[in-house]
């Protein structure tokens, strides 16, 4: 396959806790009772989100704490809902959120003391010095864009120091459950008007586009990191028929590349090109 050699890569077991340690569940756990929004139409939404989404959450908590410190300054990209926020400053770390639109949970904000700074990061500057930053997140974020990408990431390079981390997750496009959206029923995961409509209805845009590991590590290279790790992350997809999930599942765990997400870890080691 292409890329084989040219980059490291991990499988986590799957997206729905095994193998991860009690300890990240009952933070991420802890933090979703407290990061209520504040308006009422989004709660239904937001138990939605949190329970598809605890155990996804608890995993990126693990994979912050392996790659950053207490002492880094933490800038986390669409940080709304606050759930990661909120365990990441109650564990002690120094993060920065930035959101489209933050007053949607003004009060978890205020009652935990989070940073959230509402910008537009896909066509503002971010308020932030050249280097100021030690460690990105850009979890879930990217498959949201609507716009020029390279903006924001020519922003990012510059916000984070020499040697920065950034840490990404998204979904993978040629993911076994990508492959039978695409192949079979004819279209992506998420339709386009319903990615377009949540703007209206929940203050964010749905998925816009997916891409596959190997796009988004040569993207990144050509932004100025340097790709260290790809971790390939959940197995097929959920299905009420255990039999139907089973067989769902076998494929992805054999060749962790069918996974229906990853995270990448890099280094800014320059300029964008």
């Amino acid at each position: 396959m292409p890329g084989r050699s040219r980059y490291a890569r991990e499988a986590l077991p799957d997206l729905w806790g095994r193998g991860l340690a009690a300890r990240h569940v009952a933070e991420i756990e802890a933090a979703i009772r407290k990061a209520s929004p504040d308006v009422a139409t989004l709660r239904s939404w937001y138990q939605r989100y949190a329970k598809t989404q605890k155990v996804r959450l608890a995993y990126d908590l693990a994979l912050i704490e392996r790659f950053a410190s207490r002492d880094d300054a933490i800038l986390e990209f669409g940080s709304c809902p606050p759930i990661l926020t909120v365990a990441l400053t109650r564990l002690g770390y120094s993060v920065c959120g930035l959101d489209l639109a933050p007053a949607r949970f003004q009060t978890v904000s205020e009652k935990e003391q989070l940073t959230v700074t509402e910008v537009n990061f896909e066509a503002a500057p971010l308020p932030f010095a050249d280097g100021a930053m030690d460690v990105a997140i850009f979890n879930e974020v990217l498959e949201h864009l609507r716009f020029n990408p390279v903006f924001t990431f020519r922003e990012i390079n510059r916000v984070l120091r020499q040697d920065g981390t950034l840490l990404l997750s998204t979904p993978n496009l040629i993911s076994l459950k990508g492959w039978w959206h695409l192949a079979v029923k004819g279209f992506p995961a998420n339709d386009l008007y319903g990615a377009f409509s949540k703007l209206d209805s929940l203050g964010h845009v749905g998925h816009v586009r997916l891409y596959t590991p190997l796009e988004v590590a040569t993207f990144l290279e050509k932004m100025g990191f340097a790709v260290s790790l790809i971790v390939h992350r959940g197995d097929g997809w959920r299905h009420e028929s255990r039999s139907v999930e089973a067989l769902r599942n076998a494929l992805p765990r054999l060749l962790p590349r069918l996974r229906t997400h990853f995270s990448i870890v890099a280094k800014k080691i320059g300029e964008p090109a």
